[in-house]
Formats: C-alpha cells, structure tokens, sequence
C-alpha cells in the first residue's frame, strides 16, 4: 500500500481522472481565450495603428501571431471541455464563450471607430 495513494494518478478512477482533465483544460483555456481576445485593441491600436514608439509596427507584427495561437490553443482547450450530459464544467465553458463573444464584438466596435475616425 503506498502511503500517499490519493496522489499517485493510477488511484484515480477513470471518471475522475476524466473530470479532472475536463477541469485542467478549463483552467487553462478560459485565460488564454479571454487574455487574448482583451489584448487585440490595445496591442492594435497602440502598435500598428498609431505607434507609441519607434518599432511598435514590428513589435505588433511579432506579437499578433503569437496572440493568435494562444486563442486558438484556448479555444480547443475549451472544446474538450464540452461533453453531450451538462454539468458544471460544461456551464462555465458556455459561459466563459458567451463572455468572448461579448468582448469580441466590443472590441470590434471599438476598433471600426477608430479606424473609421
């Protein structure tokens, strides 16, 4: 008998170990989806639309596309989270979805207002 069990991984059963893989790529993917898509005005409009220093451009270039991985890492991250019976992983999922899609219409608003202008 080991003397920790409750730590070692093959003492999990496989609905929890399911569980808490579900719970790892919710604590993961959340952050990354919601940092990014918060980081898209400023880093667009401070670096390549109106640059606040001499090589914002290229720094802006530089960082778009790692922006751009760590959403789309978030978002399959959040995908796994999705199982056909609800519970309470899958709710935050939605919700967490439902919060892109608020911030990413605001910051589309706000990006054609200050291209437009």
């Amino acid at each position: 008998m080991k003397l920790f069990s409750i730590f070692h991984r093959e003492s999990f059963a496989p609905e929890e170990a399911e569980w808490r893989s579900r719970e790892s790529a919710l604590l993961w993917g959340v952050p990354m989806v919601l940092f990014s898509a918060l980081a898209v005005v400023p880093l667009a409009i401070s670096l390549l639309i109106e640059p606040a220093f001499g090589h914002a451009r290229i720094v802006g270039c530089a960082l778009l596309p790692l922006l751009g991985y760590c959403f789309a890492s978030g978002c399959s991250r959040l995908a796994s989270c999705f199982r056909r019976d609800f519970d309470v992983i899958s709710l935050l999922a939605g919700g967490s979805i439902v919060v892109l899609v608020v911030i990413s219409m605001c910051a589309g608003v706000v990006l054609a207002s200050v291209i437009g202008r």
